[in-house]
């Protein structure tokens, strides 16, 4: 089963254009080597910090375990302490209750992100058919995409991780002031759910970036 591996930073002041470099050249790739495939890097343009999230993927857990492990993250982890701030981080694993058979890079596409927990005493039951049959659906006759579900497992929470596509700002915009996603919201927050907050993420370039450019070289 796929795990996820988020990371939240800030960049120090003063450190960015260094930052940029180390990212690129050295610390995305780093992970790679590692068996922590990078899907995502991501700017909060709305919502609480910190502002970078870097999303990687392992195949299973036992994988994530060894990379974390290893001489070589610790290594690469405290080159990067040089240039960022207020770090934490996450692993997270599927919910089941959102079709993602083959989770990968989306190049360009920005995220809206939901993160709540489960209200006390609500039937998992109930809450599970609630997202599947009418959460689900409601979000994506609002134009938004829904891309996966995710439960943090190892981190803080809210322990719930709802993500969503979309092609720009404008169309998340859009979608949360429509009423098909006003009245999925009202049930959710309503009868489910507590500790709700949201996210609007714009793609940094740096994860990307290099994929988008090394599959347009690929056709020539």
């Amino acid at each position: 089963m796929a795990v996820l591996f988020n990371q939240h930073w800030d960049i120090r002041p003063g450190k960015m254009e260094t930052y940029s470099d180390f990212v690129m050249t050295r610390y995305n790739p780093a992970l790679s080597k590692l068996g922590i495939k990078l899907v995502g890097g991501y700017y909060v343009t709305v919502g609480m910090g910190p502002r970078i999230i870097a999303v990687g993927l392992a195949e299973n857990m036992s994988d994530l375990e060894a990379a974390l492990a290893s001489a070589a993250f610790e290594e690469n982890t405290d080159r990067l302490m040089e240039y960022v701030t207020h770090y934490h981080s996450k692993i997270l694993t599927a919910t089941g209750r959102v079709k993602m058979d083959d989770y990968k890079i989306q190049t360009g596409l920005w995220k809206f992100h939901q993160y709540w927990n489960i209200a006390p005493g609500v039937d998992k039951a109930r809450y599970a058919d609630f997202i599947t049959r009418k959460f689900v659906p409601g979000l994506e006759k609002s134009g938004l995409s829904v891309t996966a579900a995710w439960r943090v497992v190892v981190g803080s929470g809210p322990y719930i991780l709802g993500e969503c596509s979309a092609a720009n700002l404008v169309d998340i915009a859009r979608a949360i002031e429509s009423d098909d996603y006003r009245a999925a919201m009202h049930k959710l927050l309503g009868d489910y759910v507590v500790d709700y907050h949201s996210r609007i993420l714009a793609p940094t370039g740096r994860v990307d970036l290099p994929i988008f450019l090394s599959e347009m070289m690929a056709q020539f």
